[in-house]
């Protein structure tokens, strides 16, 4: 599954500043315990994009396509992550289920149809006095399938999970993004993956494998872009990111606010959009508590310092895992 996800994501946590010509701050961090951020997945494109890759040349459509709140929090603080500093504990997860509908006569179900649902947790390591470097990451991925043969529903379960950690990081975000900044990260992923499947609620079988690769990955500040979401109206710079050796036109934007802020994400292949998330709410202890209800549409969250970037490390690499 690790071919449809390389963004959930840095979770990225700053204070704010603001120009006439758009300027995003990626330091003076600061991060508490219990803050989060919640998106909204905009429309099924991702239903339709994995029911195509499943269905083939069989595939009609996709129906009942339920998400849930994508969500990012701190959850606590590992004082036994590196051998310098403590680590802030980050969980992302994500679910969502959907129908495939074959074309009449696939010979897979009894009426065309498969039910979907699936499930995915990161957790990341990521040092305290610097929220952009993560020390180590685990991964568990949920999938169940279900469909109707001779009149007995018949399923298939995968449980997927890993734990990295990295080496040799080159590179790092700049402290000031403008349009045009351009620059390069690299780091080595060590991985150690379990996989598990079953069929029919059957015994289960397993893998286990041991993986190591370099993974580079440009980015580029493009356009000074301005977005609504549920959360209000932003003035952000759009960034792109795009990791070397992956196909062509597979890459994911992220719309900042001036305070680093990933108020939108969007995710492509071969140029193709099939993943829209938007910041939706969001609750930080260092700031006023404010629902979705009382932020002003023409202002942009005020000082926020939690900063999860939701898609690019965090849901593409989730997605490409598949």
């Amino acid at each position: 599954m690790r071919k449809i996800l390389a963004l959930i994501i840095c979770t990225l946590f700053v204070a704010s500043s603001s120009s006439a010509e758009l300027s995003v701050q990626t330091n003076n961090l600061e991060l508490e315990v219990g803050d989060y951020l919640k998106y909204e997945i905009m429309g099924n494109t991702l239903a339709t994009m994995i029911g195509k890759d499943i269905g083939g040349e069989d595939y009609l459509g996709v129906e009942n396509f339920i998400a849930n709140e994508p969500e990012v929090k701190i959850t606590g603080l590992d004082t036994n992550c590196d051998s310098t500093y403590d680590c802030y504990i980050e969980k992302v997860n994500m679910s969502f289920s959907f129908t495939l509908i074959l074309k009449e006569g696939s010979a897979v179900s009894d009426d065309d149809k498969m039910n979907f649902d699936m499930s995915y947790l990161y957790t990341f390591w990521r040092v305290d006095v610097d929220p952009l470097t993560k020390v180590k990451q685990e991964y568990e991925f949920h999938y169940q399938a279900t469909w109707l043969e001779d009149g007995e529903i018949k399923s298939y379960e995968l449980v997927m999970e890993d734990e990295d950690s990295y080496k040799n990081k080159q590179g790092s975000w700049p402290e000031s993004i403008e349009v045009d900044s351009s620059w390069t990260i690299s780091e080595t992923r060590m991985t150690t993956s379990i996989t598990r499947d079953r069929s029919d609620g059957g015994e289960w079988e397993t893998e286990t494998e041991e993986t190591e690769e370099t993974v580079v990955t440009d980015y580029v500040a493009m356009d000074e872009v301005k977005v609504t979401t549920s959360a209000g109206t932003f003035e952000t710079l759009k960034i792109k990111y795009s990791v070397q050796g992956d196909d062509a036109g597979t890459y994911s934007l992220e719309y900042y606010n001036s305070d680093f802020i990933s108020v939108k994400q969007e995710e492509y292949e071969a140029d193709e959009l099939f993943l829209t998330m938007q910041l939706k709410e969001y609750s930080v202890k260092s700031l006023e508590s404010k629902s979705v209800d009382e932020v002003s549409s023409d202002n942009a969250l005020p000082s926020l310092t939690i900063v999860p970037a939701l898609v690019v490390i965090s849901l593409m690499s989730i997605l490409r895992r598949r």
